[in-house]
């Protein structure tokens, strides 16, 4: 008898997909030598934006929306949440690596507005002893990939060599490499036409 595996939620994907992002980002300041007492004193504004639409993305991927209303009212909600986020990008416009935060988030939402949902790619499962290709479960969010699709490459078509079922989408690498330089930045002392400035024109 083969054992069987349990498939790993996909809203468990994207909170492991932003707890690395927030890791690595950290690992990028010590490599840098960043100072983490000038990146604790970054100040975001309208914070609590980010954590709603975040926090709805989770509940939308948890809830059981009914098949006949994935279209209309899932959509609707999806759509929503991504304008929380992308109104806290805006309100954070200024802060050194918003934006291309924003341009990340931005290619996710092109692609799931075209497509009423992100178009991802089938997962790959074990099935007596032969690996084969199985489309994912529809979802508020996720949908199979299919042949017409628009723009199909700004998908969740990424994956890492030997986890085959955790798809990303290039959108997801942006927002990725974003916050890596929100937190570059925000650890640095501010700059001036290039220069870094002294300590002392930092804390007056």
């Amino acid at each position: 008898m083969h054992p069987v595996s349990v498939p790993i939620p996909r809203y468990a994907l994207t909170v492991v997909f932003v707890v690395g992002t927030v890791l690595l980002s950290v690992l990028a300041v010590v490599a840098t030598g960043g100072s983490f007492a000038r990146l604790g004193r970054l100040q975001l504004r309208s914070l609590w934006l980010l954590l709603l639409g975040l926090v709805g993305q989770v509940v939308l991927e948890v809830i059981e929306v009914p098949a006949a209303r994935l279209d209309d009212l899932g959509y609707l909600l999806l759509l929503g949440t991504y304008v929380l986020i992308l109104a806290f990008c805006a309100r954070n416009r200024r802060v050194g690596g918003m934006l291309v935060v924003t341009v990340g988030v931005c290619l996710n939402v092109l692609v799931i507005a075209l497509n009423q949902g992100m178009p991802t790619k089938d997962d790959v499962v074990e099935r007596n002893g032969r690996t084969v290709h199985e489309p994912i479960e529809r979802s508020v969010k996720h949908r199979p990939l299919e042949d017409d699709d628009l723009l199909p490459f700004l998908g969740d078509v990424l994956t890492v060599p030997g986890v085959p079922n955790q798809q990303f989408s290039i959108g997801d690498v942006v927002i990725g490499i974003g916050v890596a330089d929100v937190c570059f930045e925000a650890s640095r002392r501010p700059r001036r036409r290039g220069v870094y400035l002294p300590e002392t024109v930092e804390s007056s």
